[in-house]
């Protein structure tokens, strides 16, 4: 198994990528088909330090208050579908928080991605959230929450009454990402 790394990992297709985590790790796990065409600050992103890649995110918070939680983020953007399927251990669910596959897909991007939200690049490649991490105001990422209901779609979403886009169970469960399921 690999240990968990700041710098990104690249991947072919069809890979089974294990990472063994502490248990207490916070990450998150994207798909980006060239990470040195990230525009932002090369540093930042090598060390995993306010990473905002122009793609959808399953993120993870691992053992803290002994309880796992995962979730789906479509904060900064969607580029493909995804999938975080899990694998419970010691009876699942705690604390109130649903378990489960989240999942989400958007089938027609071209057609969905409509100002004030735009392309990254190409048509068909992704579409920006310009909501974005740092804006809690969820108006322009209504197209993003109508097609992902379970996921992110803007900072505080977990906070404004959609209590449904974060999942969780117990510390030492195992977790599988799934790109384009």
């Amino acid at each position: 198994m690999a240990k968990p790394s700041a710098a990104p990992v690249a991947l072919t297709a069809v890979v089974l990528l294990l990472l063994a985590m502490t248990s207490s790790s916070l990450g998150r796990v994207w798909e980006s088909a060239i990470i040195s065409g990230f525009r932002g600050n090369n540093a930042n992103v090598q060390q995993g330090i306010q990473a905002k890649p122009q793609a959808n995110l399953a993120e993870f918070t691992l053992g803290l208050n002994n309880m796992d939680k995962y979730d789906l983020s479509n904060v900064n953007a969607y580029n493909l579908p995804l999938m975080i399927n899990p694998t419970f251990t010691n009876g699942g669910v705690r604390r109130g928080l649903h378990w489960g596959s989240p999942r989400f897909y958007i089938p027609f991007l071209d057609s969905f991605c409509k100002p004030p939200n735009r392309h990254t690049g190409p048509p068909g490649k992704g579409c920006i959230n310009v909501v974005g991490p740092t804006t809690p105001r969820p108006t322009p990422s209504k197209a993003f929450k109508r097609a992902c209901p379970s996921s992110y779609s803007y900072t505080l979403d977990d906070r404004n009454a959609n209590p449904g886009v974060m999942y969780g169970c117990n510390v030492g469960s195992n977790y599988e990402v799934d790109f384009c399921p």
